[in-house]
């Protein structure tokens, strides 16, 4: 996996499907947070409170970045809290 960030966006290029994602600003947030070191809540939470917004109001937003990282093969399945090899 390869990460440029380029204008305050950060592109990601899987080489063996040779794919790419440009990610904007808080999709960047959300993918760096994909460590495997927390689960999906606690990211939900680690985002709300850096933006001053309730959790209620990114929860949706953040699972479906998440999502879409995973169908487009730049995450694994097995998701946040699993210590996943991005």
């Amino acid at each position: 996996m390869l990460e440029t960030e380029v204008g305050g966006d950060l592109s990601l290029y899987h080489p063996a499907s040779e794919t790419v994602a440009v990610l904007n600003a808080t999709a960047s947030d959300v993918w760096r947070l994909c460590d495997g070191d927390l689960t999906l809540d606690e990211a939900v939470s680690t985002l709300a409170k850096a933006y001053g917004i309730a959790e209620a109001d990114i929860a949706g937003e953040v699972a479906r970045v998440v999502d879409d990282l995973t169908d487009q093969g730049f995450l694994s399945e097995a998701g946040f809290g699993q210590g996943q090899d991005r």
